[in-house]
């Protein structure tokens, strides 16, 4: 899976800076920028984009650009001279309205090319691959809705993937932030309107159930606790915020495999019977054990012993079962996809 973050040329240069740094740090590999926001005036744009294509080669990170034809008057290019934006620090362009099939397609041998992902239909897809449109060199993008109740449904989102990856063509779709929300509206940028007030973590991870190839964080910005757990999904791991009892501290920053034969009410980790510790029985008041509780079997159980478990449903609480901690509020949701044979680690 491959994360990437959005910078807004209107912002100041110290704050798109800071905010490219920490996505580099935590392992985001792209940029997205629009070239023809309305509310974006007053600055050079050639200066601005060349800053940004800079910055972020330095990074190590790619960038793909929004443009349209009133964007090249902007940037005193005309369309043959597209090509150019590559000296420039930009991988690839958006493409939207304004532009022809054959023009897409001849600007695909020369930078990547992302497409409407939500406006595009077959025909116009099909028009495209006849007039050499290299599926190798394009991704099919969806777009982000400031508006509350615009953005569009996880089916709609889920059958516009398929259509692309059916031509052998990435999907990318975005996600809220959950610091800086981006102006005038500061709604969050989602493209599905359910991910507007959730977790940026948790709408990830729902894009990619759905088949979302890449995904972006729409906003400006991230907190340091959710930018840092985006850096354990580009490794495949959910990252899990819990908060363990004394004598169970050690499970921090430890990372857990769900069994490939997933349990209904539990999460299993396979790692964790092979660890030596032998627990004793602690005696609790607890009568259920509730969702995301964090137990681990004690030596009543026998061989079951060390295993550790997170609870997904209330269950009922046992002599044989230790409460080792708990999953934090803000991690809960996540537990839902942490499926057959999924890593997670265990974060402070």
């Amino acid at each position: 899976m491959c994360y990437g973050i959005s910078i807004y040329l209107s912002e100041p240069d110290s704050l798109n800076k800071d905010w490219i740094q920490k996505a580099a740090k935590n392992g985001f590999q792209y940029i997205f920028t629009s070239l023809h926001i309305p509310e974006e005036e007053g600055f050079s744009f050639v200066e601005k984009v060349k800053w940004l294509g800079e910055t972020a080669q330095d990074v190590h990170m790619e960038v793909m650009a929004d443009v349209s034809p009133a964007s090249l008057e902007r940037l005193g290019l005309k369309f043959e001279e597209l090509p150019l934006l590559k000296d420039w620090g930009i991988s690839g362009v958006r493409m939207d309205y304004g532009f022809t099939a054959k023009q897409i397609a001849w600007l695909s041998h020369s930078l990547k090319i992302g497409l409407n992902a939500s406006t595009v239909d077959e025909a116009q897809l099909s028009d495209l691959l006849d007039e050499g449109l290299l599926p190798n060199q394009s991704e099919a993008w969806h777009n982000f809705y400031p508006k509350p109740f615009t953005g569009i449904s996880k089916q709609a989102l889920k059958d516009r993937n398929a259509l692309f990856h059916r031509f052998g063509i990435r999907t990318m779709g975005f996600v809220p932030g959950d610091d800086r929300l981006r102006g005038p509206l500061h709604e969050g940028l989602p493209t599905i309107e359910d991910h507007r007030h959730i977790s940026p973590l948790d709408a990830a991870l729902e894009l990619r159930e759905l088949g979302t190839d890449k995904i972006c964080i729409g906003d400006p910005n991230l907190s340091e606790e959710t930018a840092k757990g985006f850096s354990y999904l580009a490794d495949g791991t959910v990252p899990i915020y819990a908060s363990f009892n004394k004598g169970y501290e050690h499970f921090w920053n430890s990372t857990h495999t769900n069994r490939m034969d997933p349990a209904q009410y539990v999460i299993r980790s396979v790692e964790s019977r092979g660890m030596v510790a032998v627990y004793e029985p602690d005696p609790s008041s607890a009568y259920t054990f509730e969702r995301g509780l964090i137990t681990v079997d004690n030596k009543l159980y026998g061989r079951y012993s060390g295993e550790l478990q997170i609870c997904l449903e209330t269950l009922p609480a046992s002599p044989k079962v230790n409460i080792a901690g708990y999953v934090r509020k803000e991690s809960e949701s996540l537990l839902k996809w942490i499926g057959s044979g999924q890593k997670y680690i265990f974060l402070d």
